[in-house]
């Protein structure tokens, strides 16, 4: 059940981050209610990682959260933006479950 419930914080704060970061990029600095939607946003981002931090060490939840954060937003660049999937990204997603494996590997 701990899992569960570490694994939903975890998806739902890179969820709101990720939300926030679209909400930025759309502001582009000049849209001042996208611009504060995606700060109030980033603040509700402490919540899940505050309880996250609860569950786990520093290092486990911060490789995790770095590394979904890495694939959401190679898939929100890729789908919301049409940004190119280059082979650099597909490099990248690559890298992330290796250090992922690499780190939690026994």
């Amino acid at each position: 059940m701990r899992q569960i419930v570490l694994t939903l914080l975890i998806v739902s704060g890179v969820i709101l981050t990720v939300i926030a970061d679209v909400f930025l990029k759309k502001s582009a600095a000049h849209n001042v209610g996208f611009w504060l939607l995606g700060l109030l946003l980033y603040a509700f981002v402490a919540i899940p990682v505050a309880f996250a931090f609860r569950m786990t060490g520093f290092g486990n939840l911060f490789l995790i959260w770095e590394a979904v954060t890495v694939v959401a937003g190679i898939i929100v660049a890729t789908v919301l933006f049409e940004e190119a999937f280059t082979i650099q990204k597909f490099a990248a997603l690559i890298l992330v479950i290796a250090g992922l494996v690499l780190s939690y590997g026994h």
